[in-house]
């Protein structure tokens, strides 16, 4: 190989690898594929949304994925059912910015939300998730508590 053929294969390497990068660091795709349809959240008696950003650092991924899991494994009937709904929501989406004053987000936080016929009654700020990611049983028990609450099983 000549250096004209390895200076070319280090350009592929480097634009492929850019690609690969940004595709794997986008949350959009990810988040749209974890999000129930817009007439599921409205149906639904309890919404718990993950808000993010673009951003993302492995201690949101791992907010994310024990949130999820709180909800899906604690909930798994009313899910099914429809009764209580999980969302990711990305706060850098314009569509998406007046969550911020909605809820008063200052960080990426989980939402649980109270619904009674399709109409938020009241909604109970989850923050202190970052404080709770090296113990994940009680993590899955605080995201829970609120829905459980909501749904009258307390």
């Amino acid at each position: 190989m000549n250096a004209k053929s390895v200076l070319r294969w280090i350009l592929l390497v480097a634009v492929f690898g850019s690609v690969g990068f940004y595709l794997y660091e986008r949350p959009d795709q990810a988040m749209a594929d974890g999000n129930p349809a817009k007439s599921d959240v409205s149906a639904a008696q309890v919404v718990v949304t993950y808000f993010t950003t673009d951003v993302r650092c492995d201690s949101c991924r791992t907010i994310e994925r024990l949130s999820r899991q709180a909800i899906e494994e604690g909930f798994p009937e009313q899910v099914a059912s429809g009764l209580v709904a999980f969302r990711v929501l990305n706060t850098d989406r314009p569509e998406n910015e007046h969550f911020l004053d909605d809820y008063e987000i200052a960080n990426k936080t989980v939402i649980v939300s109270h619904q009674v016929a399709g109409a938020e009654t009241e909604w109970t700020d989850r923050q202190d998730v970052w404080l709770l990611l090296d113990e994940p049983d009680e993590f899955l028990a605080y995201v829970r508590e609120p829905v459980r609450q909501y749904l009258g099983e307390d």
